[in-house]
């Protein structure tokens, strides 16, 4: 079996992590291009959303490197996640593709089985655990990577050590080796030479859970925003999603969601996708934060759902909503960026104004 891995995020690095733990021979695609977007764009239905269109072309890219055996999640509610496997075997063995489409409608044993090559139990949760343990090592040097691109006074440098720690991380062999790599790129990040005033603007980024953490998807928006002085705060994480998947909720790490709570005053019920989240977030937040930069596929349902609640909640919180497909420019997403932190800017200074 070679099992052909989809981008999202920083996830590969963990997933690659337990392959090689497990010995599961692991086919992943070049990283997400131009390329893979054409292609999914071309096989894909025109009303899909952009991350299906995405996770396509990734599944061609990993079959024409050979891959024989394809995973992919489902989900239930109104978002469309839930059926995207179905659609993405259709459309690939209409393209003459041969492989073994792997889902969660075959049950957990199923997929564990298939996918850690008969491997024990105690292997598996070995596995697991130190993949787990990459990804969480990943998430903390990027929340400093987030702070330290607000104040560093050469911008791009700390995007540049964030991106020599990632391949450190996927490289370390042990926890030994991992601890080092986190220790050394922290390091080297609160190293960097910083200005000191003014204090930089703290900025959630919310929406769609693919669109939030793939940098490729989102057009590197947190990486813009750090260029305007920004401190980007992104509750959402692939290593969250991961521990609050049904597919382990008997490994109990599932996490309570305190946004699901708070967005319960005007969304009292589960709506798909990472619509009640993105409502929650803002209630939790509001007075934490300067502004939300609010992003979603178009026709996202759910995010279309939560779009409309947040700019009606009682909570002031400036909300920016960017929404992305394939005909999305790189230019306008930075020209909106520029005049939404130009208003909050303004906002603060009258607030500070108003205070003297």
């Amino acid at each position: 079996m070679r099992l052909g891995l989809t981008h999202m995020g920083s996830i590969d690095v963990a997933v690659r992590a337990m392959a090689r733990e497990l010995g599961v021979d692991l086919v992943i695609p070049p990283p997400t291009t131009q390329r893979t977007l054409s292609l999914g764009v071309k096989y894909s239905p025109e009303t899909v959303c952009l991350p299906f269109k995405l996770q396509l072309g990734n599944m061609i890219e990993a079959l024409e490197l050979g891959a024989d055996t394809l995973v992919m999640p489902g989900g239930p509610g109104p978002c469309r996640f839930g059926y995207y496997h179905k659609v993405h075997e259709l459309i690939l063995r209409e393209l003459g593709y041969k492989f073994h489409m792997v889902t969660q409608d075959h049950g957990i044993l199923y997929i564990v089985k298939c996918v850690t090559n008969g491997a024990s139990t105690r292997k598996v949760i070995t596995a697991f655990r130190f993949g787990i343990a990459k990804l969480n090592t990943l998430e903390e040097v990027e929340r400093m990577v987030h702070k330290m691109r607000a104040v560093e006074w050469d911008k791009g440098e700390a995007t540049r050590i964030y991106r020599e720690s990632i391949k450190a991380i996927d490289n370390a062999a042990d926890y030994g080796a991992l601890r080092q790599a986190k220790q050394e790129y922290l390091h080297k990040l609160m190293s960097l030479p910083t200005i000191t005033s003014p204090a930089p603007l703290k900025i959630g980024v919310t929406g769609e859970f693919f669109i939030v953490i793939d940098p490729f998807a989102n057009m590197d928006i947190e990486i813009e925003l750090g260029k305007l002085w920004v401190e980007v705060r992104r509750p959402t994480s692939a290593g969250e999603w991961v521990k609050l998947n049904p597919f382990i909720h008997a490994l109990k790490l599932q996490e309570k969601d305190k946004a699901h709570r708070a967005a319960m005053p005007y969304l009292s019920r589960h709506v798909g996708g990472d619509g009640l989240q993105s409502v929650g977030e803002k209630v939790l937040h509001a007075r934490d934060w300067d502004g939300i930069v609010h992003l979603e596929p178009f026709g996202c349902v759910p995010e279309i759902m939560a779009r409309n609640i947040m700019l009606s909640t009682k909570e002031g919180c400036p909300v920016l909503n960017i929404i992305y497909d394939e005909h999305t420019g790189k230019a306008g997403v930075i020209s909106r960026l520029e005049a939404f932190i130009d208003m909050l800017h303004r906002k603060k200074k009258r607030q500070v104004e108003i205070c003297v």
